[in-house]
């Protein structure tokens, strides 16, 4: 699972097209990741700071997606974070995405996989080139049709004048 530091993702700058001046920017990043949860193959979670009331989001979470708000009178994202990989039983499974070295720090000292936001956007980048497992690409080939089928359907469709 990545867990993902959701305000500190938006500003970091290396989203397209998303900046935490926008009054909608929690939407387009989970927009964005949404397309994105497939090459990761894995679930994903983002922390946001500041939610009222705080806690799972129904209309932003989907696709793969959990959304999740810190509660604006009690926590941050970072504690948000922190306490589900310190809660988790296996820490192992768990990337923790930011940029936020303290967290990284803390969240690594408990068994948590760390990555910063370059990381990140690079795994996503090689994911996206990457081709699928077990499948080749085959050439197009253009059939070819006996000229007595293909004058048939001509007649067909366009009562034998075609061209005339």
């Amino acid at each position: 699972m990545y867990l993902i530091d959701g305000h500190n993702l938006i500003g970091s700058g290396r989203v397209p097209g998303i900046n935490l001046q926008q009054e909608d920017d929690e939407w387009r990043l989970t927009q964005w990741l949404r397309a994105r949860q497939p090459r990761l193959r894995q679930a994903i979670v983002v922390v946001f700071d500041s939610g009222i009331p705080g806690g799972w989001s129904r209309e932003l979470s989907g696709g793969g997606v959990t959304v999740v708000f810190a509660s604006q009178q009690r926590n941050r994202a970072d504690q948000v974070i922190f306490e589900r990989v310190k809660r988790a039983l296996v820490r192992a499974e768990i990337t923790v995405v930011t940029n936020d070295t303290v967290l990284r720090e803390a969240t690594g000292s408990l068994g948590a996989k760390t990555m910063n936001i370059s990381e990140f956007m690079a795994l996503l980048e090689k994911r996206s080139k990457r081709k699928p497992k077990g499948r080749t690409q085959r050439p197009q080939i253009e059939p070819k049709l006996p000229k007595a089928e293909v004058e048939a359907w001509l007649a067909l469709f366009f009562g034998g004048e075609q061209g005339e």
